[in-house]
């Protein structure tokens, strides 16, 4: 082992013993253990929901950048499909909550992979930190040799692979540099403070924590003990509940004092407005934008209210949304294919906060590029749209001219020159609003749709699984054949026309046409399904009660369009030499290559067949419903259509999102943005009557 061998086995240093670090210091109360896990305090569990809540506004993405130097959106990227359904049983906003609580208690979160027969991650599930250990050496040898799970109930700890884990780390804790940091590790004290109080005074509010009063006869008597309890019994039925207020009579010369603690004298307020102060501090989000009573004291309503929330998005949210988009580039992104020129990001369109700030940076290239100062292709660079060599170009006015110091400006236009008054077309028109009535009936309407969609989606997604599940096993079975023909002739290591040969073959005795046919027969008959389940809003919107036949061929014709933006072949023909060229890297023999075909033709560009139906189902019943609302309305001679969006798409700005909620547009703009409309999206249209 040589001298940098050994610096490297010296940094893999083993983690420093917890107990030393465990007490706080100048105390030997152990105010970590009286805390817990912090779930049942409020300063606590308060800002980390606000967090929770406002984490879904940003939408993960992948980037690539291509050879000209300009980055594009990945869409449909299957890492991205996979974080948003998981598992069977909880969405991505479910899973980005569980993950940023555990970020927030522990420094530290978890999600376990589940792989399919090729390999490919097909689930992923949330750990609670306490479940999960990382392990190394005690020599050092390794910085980090496995993980330990220890899900409890009885069942034994699990040793799972590092490349089964995405580790969501906080900074890196000294005391153990494979784990991070807790944020709330440094304000234990002052949870425990807020956590006091609140069982302070609720032990004084409960029968006010003293006696309510105290009755003492005068002139130094000695009542029996007898006495004393006949008293207060009789006091307690005279005075209590409902009789309350009552005029009091003694037989006796005797004082009556109230006692106990007035609200002022249980007022802890500044107390804990140090705990609410400090623990949003560490989280990095202003109190004031929790709604903690110690920011509100300080805080203004209207423009400062709003920079809180900007600071809350930049110095709270957004920090740990790229540490979480690193972990995924390094632990997950991976799993789907080489991730080179790609990364891990954030969208932000949708984030209320940082609008105004997106609006000046584009307000800011817009007077660039109307000054003439830079090309057009850095400004769709700068506003994070797709460019090439086209846009390399200056946009410059016509009607800025050169004129000498102390000569008169020359005036053109009236002979056919450069007209001082540029010119007004459509571009420049404002787009129409529906009124508030006709939205109103509008929004009805696609609210009728939305209820109808998840029971459509569900169905044809049902009817695509097991599309794609036979697709994939009449590849394996085609295959097997072929690839133990081909197994004496070749070594295990194939060049590409080889493969490229041998995939052609696999595709032949598919036999992709009547696959395709039969696809298209599925898309017809889903689009009729949802063409007649439109009908109960179709009838309330005054569309006809019943669908014509022309409307009806012309939505099932518009499913078989529909199936061609698949590309079947194209697909197919790429997941089957993936699948080689997987197989024989890993070594495989000919019934291994052959099932992992099988199971890359089943899910197409998709970890999986699961996932490749339900995705392809949302996309196509939303399509379908707005079709069917199209050419319906087409048929009942409707003109004009509101739009609906309830969520930015990609590449679009956030101007242009406010505008087009709400808009009127007419039947051929309405078809083309409904085709235009990205997967999973939320565009719906109603008819319009009002004009």
């Amino acid at each position: 082992m040589n001298w940098f061998s050994k610096a490297l086995t010296a940094m893999r240093h083993t983690p420093r013993p917890m107990f030393v670090s465990r007490m706080l210091r100048r105390t030997r109360f152990d105010y970590r253990r009286e805390v817990g896990d912090g779930l049942d305090s409020s300063v606590v569990t308060a800002p980390i929901r606000w967090v929770q809540r406002a984490f879904p506004e940003a939408r993960l993405v992948v980037r690539r950048r291509k050879r000209n130097g300009s980055i594009e959106e990945m869409i449909g990227h299957p890492m991205l499909a996979l974080i948003q359904l998981p598992n069977p049983y909880y969405d991505d906003i479910a899973l980005w909550g569980a993950t940023l609580l555990s970020w927030y208690l522990d420094g530290n979160a978890y999600w376990i992979k589940v792989r399919n027969r090729a390999g490919r991650p097909v689930e992923l599930w949330y750990v609670p930190h306490w479940m999960m250990k990382e392990k190394a050496p005690e020599d050092g040898s390794e910085f980090l040799s496995h993980y330990l799970y220890s899900p409890g109930s009885g069942i034994a700890p699990m040793i799972l692979d590092p490349e089964d884990v995405v580790h969501f780390r906080d900074g890196i804790d000294p005391r153990d540099p494979k784990r991070g940091l807790a944020a709330l590790d440094g304000v234990i004290r002052e949870i425990f403070i807020d956590l006091e109080s609140s069982n302070f005074v609720a032990s004084l509010l409960r029968n006010m924590g003293v006696p309510g009063v105290v009755i003492s006869p005068k002139g130094g008597a000695m009542p029996m003990s007898e006495d004393v309890a006949a008293t207060k019994a009789w006091f307690q039925e005279s005075f209590g509940g409902d009789r309350r207020g009552g005029a009091l009579v003694m037989g006796a010369p005797t004082d009556v004092q109230p006692y106990g603690f007035n609200p002022q004298q249980m007022n802890m307020s500044e107390g804990r407005d140090v705990a609410e102060e400090r623990v949003c501090a560490v989280i990095g989000i202003p109190a004031a934008v929790v709604g903690f009573g110690a920011g509100l004291q300080t805080a203004k309503v209207g423009a400062t209210m709003q920079e809180m929330h900007k600071i809350a998005w930049l110095s709270g949210v957004l920090p740990v949304g790229r540490a979480f988009a690193g972990a995924l580039g390094r632990s997950l992104l991976p799993d789907f294919g080489d991730p080179t020129g790609q990364e891990v990001g954030w969208n932000t369109d949708e984030v209320l906060a940082l609008q105004e700030d997106e609006a000046k940076q584009v307000e800011r290239w817009n007077k660039m590029l109307d000054s003439g100062g830079i090309t057009l292709f850095e400004w769709r660079q700068g506003l994070g749209m797709d460019a090439n060599d086209s846009h390399r170009i200056y946009l410059r006015r016509a009607m800025v001219l050169e004129v000498p110091e102390g000569a008169a400006p020359r005036v053109e236009g009236a002979n056919g020159g450069p007209s001082a008054e540029p010119s007004k077309g459509a571009r420049g028109t404002k787009a129409a609003r529906a009124s508030e009535a006709g939205y109103k009936r509008g929004e009805a309407y696609a609210l009728t749709l939305q209820r109808q969609n998840s029971g459509l989606s569900a169905a044809f997604e049902k009817a695509l699984s097991a599309r794609f599940a036979r697709w994939g096993e009449a590849a394996r079975a085609a295959a097997l054949p072929l690839l133990e023909a081909a197994e004496p002739k070749q070594a295990k290591a194939t060049g590409q026309k080889a493969d490229d040969a041998l995939t052609a073959a696999i595709l032949e005795k598919l036999g992709l046409e009547a696959w395709v046919a039969e696809l298209t027969q599925d898309y017809g008959a889903h689009y009729l399904e949802v063409a007649n389940a439109v009908q109960d809003a179709a009838e309330r919107a005054g569309l006809g009660t019943n669908l014509p036949d022309a409307v009806a061929r012309a939505i099932v014709a518009s499913g078989g369009r529909r199936v061609g933006l698949i590309d079947v072949d194209k697909q197919t023909r790429e997941a089957i030499f993936e699948a080689l060229a997987e197989g024989r890297a890993e070594g495989e023999g000919v019934k291994a290559l052959a099932d992992r075909i099988g199971v890359h033709v089943e899910a197409g560009p998709w970890n999986a067949g699961e996932i490749r139906a339900r995705l392809i189902a949302r996309t196509e019943t939303k399509y379908a419903q707005n079709i069917s609302t199209i050419e319906r309305g087409r048929a009942a001679g409707v003109e004009q259509f509101v739009v609906f969006d309830g969520r930015l798409g990609p590449g679009r700005s956030v101007p242009e999102h406010i505008l087009r909620n709400g808009s009127i547009v007419d039947t051929d703009a309405a078809v083309e943005m409904a085709a235009n409309e990205h997967p999973n999206g939320t565009l719906s249209f109603a008819p319009y009557f009002e004009e």
